[in-house]
């Protein structure tokens, strides 16, 4: 779970920034937004799954449950 992690986040951020570009030059301007959503709503989901897989390590270091 090292660097492929950002890997991840940069190939997705890419092809959505991508599919927007593509979007917005053919005028479908509320389709780039709703992609853009949809990218960052992913992105969000992985960094959340992350942040509490954090917080386990961080319990069981301290011994706190």
């Amino acid at each position: 779970m090292g660097i492929e992690i950002v890997f991840r986040i940069a190939g997705i951020g890419i092809l959505v920034a991508l599919a927007c570009q593509l979007l917005k030059q053919t005028g479908r301007d509320d389709m780039a937004m709703l992609t853009a959503l949809a990218g960052l709503i992913l992105v969000m989901t992985m960094v959340i799954s992350l942040i509490d897989t954090l917080f386990d390590n961080v319990r069981s270091v301290f011994e706190l449950y």
